[in-house]
């Protein structure tokens, strides 16, 4: 019998395993060999100096094809499409100590996050706000479309009106026929990032830690190299310099 391949496994469910070979395991036998589900984090979109005893949540519901089954992400669509307004969930805060606004308000901070990645950007905006920090504020956010996805559009817009964003770059990768992505924007806009960095800016990443997270910070070393007129192995001490300095912090999953 041939051995399948080493990654014959991946994205199956146990389900999926029952169907191949069916068994005669009791409702209890199987539960026993199932492992405990792992809590989900969400990053917390909201501050408490905005909205009181309240935290908001950005949850995408995850929904895909695979192995000829449609599949649903479990927490996401549980609370998303299986809850209803007064409903109780159960959850648990956890401090994230390595992902925080700057000690000092008047720091400048330039914020990247697509998608859901916004989240915690909200949350750090709203707290700027509410403690009327005097640093300037520059967003990069991305997702598919302008009309469908601009997640908290009017929130930035006032934002933007009010100065309390001073600046705030969007790509959306599917409104031209070539992709444009957030690192697009930063190489794009390298000269002005690059100002703010030397100007002592703390740069925050978050969300996907598989593509985004890698291009960004390939594309951060590439400014450096570029705006800083050295060769890689100099723009890599800086920007390990930089997160030393506790100036470059991700969250990213």
């Amino acid at each position: 019998m041939q051995a399948p391949p080493a990654d014959w496994a991946a994205g199956r469910q146990v389900i999926d395993l029952l169907a191949l070979a069916p068994g005669k395991l009791s409702a209890e036998q199987l539960t026993a060999l199932l492992r405990p589900l792992p809590p989900r984090y969400y990053s917390i979109a909201s501050s408490r100096k905005a909205v009181g005893e309240e935290a908001h949540l950005l949850v995408a519901a995850l929904r895909y094809t695979a192995h000829g089954r449609d599949r649903a992400g479990v927490a996401s669509v549980d609370i998303t499409a299986r809850h209803r307004e007064g409903d109780s969930l159960k959850v648990f805060l956890r401090a994230n100590q390595h992902f925080r606004l700057p000690a000092d308000p008047d720091r400048p901070v330039i914020m990247i996050g697509p998608g859901t990645g916004v989240a915690p950007f909200r949350g750090f905006l709203q707290e700027r706000e509410a403690i009327g920090a005097g640093g300037h504020n520059w967003l990069v956010f991305g997702h598919r479309n302008y009309t469908h996805d601009f997640l908290y559009q009017l929130e930035m817009q006032d934002w933007i009106k009010s100065g309390l964003l001073t600046r705030l770059d969007v790509a959306f990768s599917r409104d031209q026929p070539e992709k444009r992505y957030v690192q697009h924007v930063l190489w794009d806009a390298r000269q002005d990032l690059y100002a703010w960095l030397r100007d002592g800016a703390a740069l925050y990443v978050c969300g996907d830690a598989n593509a985004m997270a890698r291009d960004v910070h390939a594309v951060l070393l590439r400014i450096l190299a570029d705006q800083g007129r050295q060769d890689a192995d100099a723009a890599k001490a800086e920007l390990d310099a930089i997160r030393r300095d506790g100036r470059y912090l991700r969250d990213v999953y």
